[in-house]
């Protein structure tokens, strides 16, 4: 019984803006396909939900575990999906040579994708396509891959062994024609706690999943509901997905439950904070007589800092509230979606004395530390993720009058909650390095007037 973590950074790299053969991660893969091939004579199944599979590397390396009788699911996006624009020059790790021709994440994914419609035999390898959509306001944009945004963001893959099994979440996409970021990668080996959520998991989403070779790419974006299951999600792990009813708002549950219980000392660590004081419309959910305001996991947050625990934040993207002290000028921070809700989470957590603030571009883990416990997350911290709403019904949308949805709003996403004191060290060290890092901009400090 083991936990196994790993942690992946720009900085390990001579040229951050390089994209690398191995993906945005290459640390994280080399160590991933490492675990496996040093168990790969146990091994029986692995079952994969990656949300944008587009990694040749990858792929040939699961191609031949096949070929060693080991079967394979994967599920992924459909090729929609991927972004086709902007291409670029890949790096070719062995020669540290770059290719002669662009690729984008769409070029990428469609190369692995036709050769695999061509396979025969591919009962031991399956990809399928995971096709839901989600939306909740017909005041949405066109999406940047795709005109609406698939659901499938988790990273997880769980593997069965002849004498065991592996549960395993990441928060980096392996995606290539992703630049490297602060990344990380998370094992869990036989500890039966985080069995039967992802083993049952994996076997309702292959079940809800089209297999490459029935899938078309004439989406009906006007229906994407699917038939209701009860989950197997415990405290220990837990699953969001739009055939779990409600599963997003008892995910939000049990992690404000966790921060209740915090007693020192907080670390919330995500690309996006944003889940404080919004709406869940009544409209769109079958059991809600009216609108409900929520204060969020960040209200929870900022209450334990009220309440004197110890409150750290690290984020890629940032908003200045006008109530913060302080030149700002100098720092270009990324904005977040929701501007409005994010300066007022910030304006909150300003006049709290226990609490620091750190923005960094290239975060992209998602964890939360409370005290000894590990919350380790596929998801932001955002609105979108704690939703779920099971009848949404637009009938145009402003900005592209010729869709219309129907359907269950929710994000498929992960977590798993480990209370382990070295598990609890090796991710307060990666959070800490981070916020210590010349990248890394103190917005908020612990004092009466925050940051000058």
């Amino acid at each position: 019984m083991a936990f196994y973590s790993y942690f992946d950074s720009p900085n390990l790299y001579p040229n951050k803006f390089d994209f690398h053969q191995e993906g945005g991660s290459p640390k994280l893969l080399d160590k991933l396909m490492q675990f496996i091939q040093e168990r790969k004579d146990r091994i029986q199944q692995i079952d994969i939900a990656w949300y944008l599979f587009n990694n040749r590397v990858f792929y040939n390396f699961l191609k031949e575990l096949v070929y060693g009788g080991i079967k394979v699911n994967v599920v992924t996006i459909p090729l929609e999906g991927f972004d086709p624009n902007n291409p670029k020059k890949i790096k070719f790790s062995r020669s540290n040579q770059y290719s002669d021709r662009t690729f984008s994440k769409y070029d990428l994914a469609k190369d692995i994708f036709s050769e695999h419609y061509k396979l025969k035999n591919t009962d031991e390898f399956t990809i399928r396509f995971f096709p839901h959509l989600y939306v909740r306001s017909p005041y949405v944009k066109k999406f940047s891959r795709g005109k609406l945004p698939y659901s499938l963001h988790i990273k997880a893959c769980y593997i069965t062994m002849k004498d065991g099994f592996a549960s395993i979440l990441s928060s980096s996409n392996f995606a290539v024609r992703d630049l490297v970021k602060n990344e990380s990668l998370l094992i869990v080996e036989n500890e039966e706690a985080y069995q039967k959520a992802f083993e049952c998991f994996f076997k309702d989403l292959n079940v809800n999943a089209v297999d490459i070779h029935k899938f078309s790419r004439e989406l009906n974006t006007s229906c994407n509901n699917y038939p209701l299951v009860e989950s197997n999600n415990t405290d220990s792990a837990s699953f969001s997905a739009p055939f779990y009813l409600d599963s997003s708002f008892l995910m939000e549950a049990k992690l404000i439950d966790l921060l209740k219980g915090a007693k020192e000392e907080i670390r919330i660590c995500a690309q996006h904070l944003a889940a404080f004081n919004y709406t869940v419309p009544s409209q769109f959910h079958s059991k809600l007589s009216h609108d409900v305001r929520k204060k969020g996991v960040l209200g929870e947050l900022i209450a334990c800092a009220k309440r004197g625990v110890k409150i750290s934040c690290l984020s890629q993207t940032f908003s200045t509230p006008s109530d913060i002290v302080g030149n700002f000028d100098e720092f270009k921070f990324r904005t977040p979606q929701n501007v409005k809700s994010f300066q007022e989470f910030a304006s909150e957590l300003y006049r709290c004395k226990t609490v620091s603030y750190f923005v960094n571009e290239s975060v992209h883990s998602k964890y939360i530390l409370i005290d000894n416990t590990l919350v380790f997350c596929t998801y932001n911290y955002t609105p979108t993720q704690f939703i779920y709403l099971d009848k949404v019904n637009i009938s145009s949308f402003k900005e592209m009058p010729e869709l219309s949805y129907s359907g269950i709003h929710c994000e498929v996403a992960s977590h798993v909650v480990i209370t382990d004191s070295k598990l609890a060290k090796e991710f307060a060290s990666n959070f800490d390095d981070i916020c210590s890092c010349n990248e890394s901009k103190q917005v908020i400090c612990c004092t009466e007037k925050g940051c000058v």
